[in-house]
């Protein structure tokens, strides 16, 4: 459970640094875009005596209006104006093209970071499986295995995949695991010990009569 914890911990962390990182983005680098764009227009305004769409015989309509001002204000809670305090904005076709393409430049960053931050989680949860001891839930998977198998613990290459699967370790430390528990068992049942060797020299002397009588 707690490596669970760990990992939502983590997850919520991650998720709330990237929330930051966009918010930075969006209010620092978009709206530098966008207030470039509205320069420019400026410019061309003053050079050609002509406004942003003069000429072109377009209105917008309450609706597309709407969506506009909608758009203007998807990044910041603020009703009416954005958050650099520059008043409403009313973004062009040009200057929404530029946020979408922004946009998706920074999904495309955040994918990847996000990839790289549960790489970097996974490895350290393994690494910390490795150094210490086995979390509980890994732990009583194994001990089921070993109590349902207790007269034969020795479990196939397929046992060993399943077991894998299902603990999330590596195929060497379930190997390490079961002989370190064989070992443990033994000390602490040496009649058992006694007898399963017994067993093994009685099954290997009969395999050597077996095959003098041929």
């Amino acid at each position: 459970m707690h490596i669970l914890f760990f990992m939502q911990t983590h997850f919520v962390l991650l998720l709330c640094s990237f929330k930051e990182q966009l918010q930075q983005h969006v209010r620092v680098h978009a709206m530098e875009a966008v207030m470039a764009c509205w320069e420019l227009e400026q410019t061309l305004q003053s050079l050609t005596g002509a406004s942003p769409g003069e000429g072109t015989g377009a209105t917008m309509s309450d609706d597309e209006d709407n969506q506009v001002d909608s758009e203007s204000n998807m990044f910041d809670g603020n009703e009416g104006s954005d958050g650099m305090g520059f008043g409403p904005l009313m973004l062009t076709e040009g200057e929404r093209s530029l946020v979408e393409r922004v946009r998706q430049e920074l999904k495309h960053e955040l994918k990847q970071g996000y990839r790289e931050k549960l790489v970097d989680i996974r490895e350290e949860i393994m690494r910390k499986r490795r150094a210490g001891k086995l979390p509980g839930d890994t732990a009583s998977t194994l001990k089921a295995w070993w109590q349902a198998h207790s007269k034969w613990p020795y479990p196939t290459e397929e046992d060993k995949a399943r077991l894998v699967q299902e603990t999330g370790l590596q195929l060497k430390q379930i190997n390490n695991w079961f002989i370190n528990q064989r070992k443990r068992n033994w000390h602490s049942n040496p009649a058992s010990s006694s007898s399963d060797k017994s067993k093994r020299k009685r099954n290997t002397a009969g395999d050597g009569n077996a095959e003098q009588s041929w």
